[in-house]
Order: C-alpha cells, then structure tokens, then sequence
C-alpha cells in the first residue's frame, strides 16, 4: 500500500507533541509494511516548504497514492501551495484523512490575557479559514479525543488519541517509594501552582515526598526563588528518552496537574502516553479525557483542581501498597493496544479500505 505522507515539521526534533506524532505515525506506517512518499518541512521557512510541495506535485503526475494522510501544523497553514496540494489531492478522487490537532484560536479565555493582538486575530481567521477548507477538501477528519468534537462541525470524523512506542520500563513487583516526577511545562495553565502548593502540603520544610521537575530552563523563572530552594523539589532540564530514561527510573509516580478548563477538558498530553512507557502509576487533576483514560485502565487517582486534593492523592498511591501495585500492573498491561501501530493500523483501515485492512 502506497501513502501520501503530508507533514509540517523537519523531522529529528523531538521537543514537542506535535513533533512526535508526525514522526511515531511514519515509523508506524514503515513497520506495517505501507509504502510511504513523505513531506516534511516547516512552514516557517518559506522556500524550503514551497520546493518540497512542489516535488510532491512532480510525483503525483506520475504517481497515484491508495489514500494520504495529514498531520496537521501547530497552527494554521500559512501558504495557499499547500491547499492547493490538498485541494488537487482530494481531486484526483484519493482518499485524504487529516488528523485536526488543536482548536486553541477558539479559546481566547485560556491563551489570551487582555486584548487580542493584530497577529492573533490573523491567526484565528487563517484558522477558521482552515476548518472551512477542510470541510470540502478532506473525506475524514481525526480527532485526538471525543471531547474535541462538540467544538466543530465537521461531516465525517473519527478520533485518533496519542499513542506510545511499547514498553520502556515498569515497576511491578517494587513497593513504592516517595519520589513523583513531572515532566512539561511550567506556568499556571500547565497547573504548577497546584503542583508545587501541594508538594509544600505534604513535606513543608522536609522531604519526605521529594518531586522531580524537569522542564526547560525557561521555566525555572516562573518558580519562585524561595521554592526553588526547598529541599524536596528537585529541579532538570532534560529531553529525549535517552536523558529521560534514567529519571523516569528512579520515580515511583507520575504528575500530570494541567490546570482544569474548557480546553484542557477535551485535550489528551502525549506525556501521558510517555508515563504509561515507563509503567508509572498516575495523579492527575480531573481534565475530562485525562481522566477518562486513566479510570479506563486504572492507571492511578484522579483528584480535583485543588492542591490539597492532589496533595492527598499522591499520599494515598504512595502509602496504599496494594493500590500502588494494582496501578503499577495496569500500567503494563495498558501499553499494548495503545502504540503507534495501533493508531497507524486505524488509519490503514478507515483510508485503506479493504486493502488497509488485510494489511493491517
């Protein structure tokens, strides 16, 4: 089977979700045996993005893909040669899913404090003008997760949720100790005020329960001074499994505190899926899809967006022996099902039709 990959990234950078999945969703199409010709370039750099479209437009003169699949930017699409590759696509009568990542441009009270500035306005009109043209140019539209949908009005979706690559690690058989670890960003948004308040609950000025914050070195500011300095907060910048392996070694728990909101309620972190990697019992605030994916698999606790709550949550794992072990067996088991396999073999068999299904 023949795929039209279409991508807005450069593919090696890990840093970000919307880096990876790209990247994992390649690799998964490879291993399944999909033939796949690939775009990859930022849309950023202008010149570079025009002449890999247009090397996409030679090879379809001569080529004719079984389906193609998109992976959206972060953000809008800025240049009207890549609509009008999918517009010329969806033409020729191939199959074109595109997996709609974000909807943040609908959620001014989440990501905008104040007044709109002029360049966001124009981000949300290239957005809204991107949901119009997907409408009439695409024969499936995924979505991350069920709760997203409520917010678009797209004729044919379906959902493609955030995936791991198998099993890195897990703890079973190991009685817990009191290290949690959080890996992300750092502002109020990303629920580091309830992360560090409830931290301060539990040790005050010991370290019973020390945490492990890795971020990157810009988040430090955003800490202040005197938290920094807490015996019980340790604090590393690091990414890349390689970096990430031997932290997620030494922690018992993993943290997922986002802040709960109308936007947070519907999104899905792939950091998520990167915990259940490593086998690691969870505590996280009740965002909806966060919590419907870890009381789906009894992953951990879930706890309201409340530093106390969360405080007692990450007290109750680590203290409750059985509880710990149960969480931690789930965790290993939950891997399969949920990789990127999974998630590619969706996309064979929704795109594919027949053929992606005996291939799947």
């Amino acid at each position: 089977m023949t795929i039209l990959y279409l991508t807005y990234i450069d593919f090696g950078d890990f840093q970000s979700g919307s880096s990876v999945r790209p990247q994992m969703m390649y690799e998964a199409f490879l291993s399944l045996g999909c033939e796949v010709k690939l775009l990859q370039a930022q849309q950023n750099r202008r010149e570079q993005r025009r002449h890999a479209v247009e090397e996409i437009n030679r090879w379809l003169d001569t080529n004719r893909p079984d389906f193609c699949y998109v992976e959206s930017p972060s953000g809008p699409i800025f240049h009207s040669f890549d609509r009008k590759l999918l517009r010329r696509v969806h033409k020729m009568g191939i199959p074109v899913g595109y997996f709609y990542r974000d909807a943040a441009f609908r959620f001014d009270e989440v990501f905008i404090s104040g007044r709109k500035s002029l360049k966001q306005h124009v981000i949300a009109w290239m957005s809204e003008r991107d949901v119009r043209f997907l409408k009439k140019n695409t024969d499936l539209v995924y979505l991350p997760t069920e709760s997203m949908a409520q917010y678009f009005d797209f004729p044919h979706v379906a959902f493609l949720p955030p995936a791991c690559m198998g099993s890195r690690g897990d703890k079973l058989g190991k009685l817990p100790g009191k290290r949690s670890i959080y890996v992300g960003g750092v502002s109020k948004r990303y629920g580091t005020d309830t992360l560090l308040k409830a931290f301060d609950l539990l040790n005050g000025d010991g370290d019973e329960f020390p945490l492990t914050l890795v971020c990157r070195p810009q988040g430090v500011a955003y800490i202040d001074e005197k938290v920094r300095n807490k015996p019980w907060l340790r604090l590393v910048h690091a990414s890349g499994a390689k970096e990430l392996a031997p932290l997620y070694a030494q922690a018992d728990l993993a943290l997922y505190p986002i802040e709960k909101n109308a936007y947070n309620d519907f999104a899905f972190s792939v950091k998520l899926m990167e915990y259940l990697e490593y086998g690691l019992p969870m505590v996280a605030v009740n965002c909806t899809e966060t919590e419907k994916f870890i009381q789906r698999y009894s992953l951990g606790l879930v706890c309201e967006n409340d530093p106390a709550d969360f405080a007692e949550k990450v007290s109750e794992l680590l203290r409750d022996t059985e509880l710990y072990a149960r969480c931690a067996k789930n965790a290993a088991q939950a891997v399969q099902g949920n990789l990127w396999t999974d998630r590619a073999k969706t996309v064979l068999a929704d795109l594919g039709g027949s053929q992606g299904e005996k291939q799947a």
